[in-house]
C-alpha cells in the first residue's frame, strides 16, 4: 500500500535538464521575446560595426572586438531569417550577448570620445575591460547549442571558432602602445625634474613625436586633447581619483 502512495520521479539526468530549462526561462523577468531580442541584437551589432574612425589608442582591441561582433551579427541575422522558435537556453545566451555587446559599444565609444593620453596612461586598465568582455562573450556562448538552431554549417563553424578563440583569449596590450606610454612617462618625469631645477627645458621634439604617434598633430588636435584631459580630471575628482594635468 505504501508503494502506491510513493511519487515516481523522472531519472536524475532528465530532472537536471528540466531544472536547466526552468532556470533559463526564469533567470530574468527582463528576457525579451525572441523576435524583439533578435531585432535589438542586430541593431546594436550594426551600430558597433558601423563605427568609423577607430580610437587612436587600443586600436587592436577595438578592431578585434568589432570583427567578433560582425561575425555574431551574421548568426543573429540567419536565426531571424529562419523564423523558428528558439529553445530557452538560446534565448538566455542571446540575452547575455546583448548585454555584452551593448557594453562593448559603450567602451569603444568612451575610447573614441575620451582623452588619448589618458587612454595611454590607463593602458592596462582599459585593455582589461576588453578582456573581461570577451571572456563574458565566451561564457555566454557556452550555453548556445548550435545543433538546435536552424543555421548554415558555415555559420556554425565560424561561431564555434569564435567561441574557442574567446575561451582562449588573453589580455591584449599592444607593445607599441606600451613603448609610447613609457616614452610619455619619461618625458613627464624629465619635465618635472627640469622644473625643479628651474631650467624649464622640455624636449619638444620628443613630445611632438609621442603626440603624433597617437594622432595628435595640429594645434586644434592639441586644444581638443586639453579639453578632454580637463574633463577626465573632473571625472577623476568626482570618483575620488587624483590626476594632475599641467
Amino acid at each position: 500500500a505504501n508503494h502506491k502512495n510513493e511519487q515516481k520521479h523522472p531519472p536524475t539526468k532528465v530532472r537536471t535538464k528540466m531544472n536547466n530549462v526552468l532556470s533559463a526561462m526564469m533567470v530574468s523577468p527582463g528576457l525579451l521575446p525572441s523576435g524583439t531580442l533578435l531585432d535589438s541584437l542586430i541593431h546594436v551589432c550594426n551600430e558597433v560595426g558601423s563605427m568609423e574612425k577607430f580610437p587612436l589608442v587600443h586600436t587592436r582591441n577595438v578592431s578585434t572586438m568589432i570583427r567578433r561582433i560582425k561575425l555574431l551579427s551574421s548568426l543573429f541575422e540567419e536565426i531571424q531569417e529562419t523564423d523558428t522558435p528558439l529553445p530557452p537556453s538560446s534565448i538566455l545566451c542571446l540575452t547575455e550577448l546583448f548585454s555584452v555587446i551593448r557594453r562593448v559599444k559603450v567602451l569603444i565609444q568612451d575610447c573614441k570620445d575620451g582623452s588619448s593620453l589618458w587612454s595611454l596612461i590607463q593602458l592596462e586598465f582599459i585593455s582589461n575591460q576588453f578582456y573581461v568582455l570577451v571572456k563574458e562573450m565566451g561564457r555566454a556562448l557556452d550555453i548556445l547549442s548550435l545543433s538546435l538552431l536552424n543555421v548554415t554549417s558555415d555559420i556554425k563553424e565560424q561561431v564555434e571558432l569564435l567561441h574557442k578563440q574567446a575561451k582562449r583569449a588573453e589580455l591584449l596590450i599592444d607593445p607599441r602602445e606600451l613603448h609610447r606610454r613609457e616614452q610619455l612617462i619619461q618625458v613627464m618625469a624629465n619635465n618635472s625634474l627640469q622644473n625643479k631645477k628651474k631650467k624649464g627645458l622640455v624636449d619638444f621634439g620628443k613630445v611632438e613625436e609621442i603626440l603624433s604617434s597617437i594622432g595628435l598633430r595640429t594645434p586644434s588636435d592639441y586644444e581638443e586633447e586639453i579639453s578632454k584631459l580637463e574633463a577626465e580630471a573632473q571625472n577623476q575628482a568626482g570618483t575620488g581619483g587624483l590626476i594632475v594635468v599641467s
